[in-house]
């Protein structure tokens, strides 16, 4: 069982090829990793904050479409903010058991920021609001029907 170990603790030194780093894991007070990462060749931790990655749209508008009640029984409403509305085209109320689409709205075509589902007819369970974006991402919402 050494044999196999060793050339492979090996081949991950050789194909790093920085000897140098080690891997860092940080928890929080709960016992929740919060990071697991390398350090570079000085020792210190890599920010997560040096990587150049941008927010999507479908980041940028997570916190700005509000959907209530959750869990809902007859009425969802769903409420976005009007800086937003141009960035949705359309949303679609998905079972998440099956692929069938059970309602669509064309969010171009209405004047307000909110829109209504009647989810009175719906078995009970578990529903996506599947939001179609102008970027051409998709940003999904978890609902619950009781």
């Amino acid at each position: 069982m050494k044999k196999t170990i060793l050339p492979s603790l090996f081949l991950v030194f050789l194909i790093s090829g920085n000897a140098k780093s080690q891997v860092i894991f940080t928890y929080d007070d709960a016992g929740n990793q919060i990071y697991r990462g390398t350090t570079s060749g000085t020792g210190r931790m890599a920010s997560s904050t040096e990587s150049t990655s941008t927010p999507t749209l479908a980041d940028q508008i997570a916190n700005k479409i509000q959907a209530a009640p959750v869990p809902v029984k007859t009425s969802l409403n769903v409420i976005w903010e009007k800086d937003i509305k141009d960035y949705i085209i359309k949303i679609d109320l998905l079972a998440y058991n099956s692929f069938q689409i059970m309602e669509t709205v064309d969010v171009k075509s209405k004047m307000g920021n909110s829109y209504i589902f009647n989810m009175s007819n719906y078995p009970y369970g578990v529903y996506y609001l599947r939001f179609y974006l102008s970027d051409g991402s998709i940003y999904n919402r978890t609902i619950t029907k009781n």
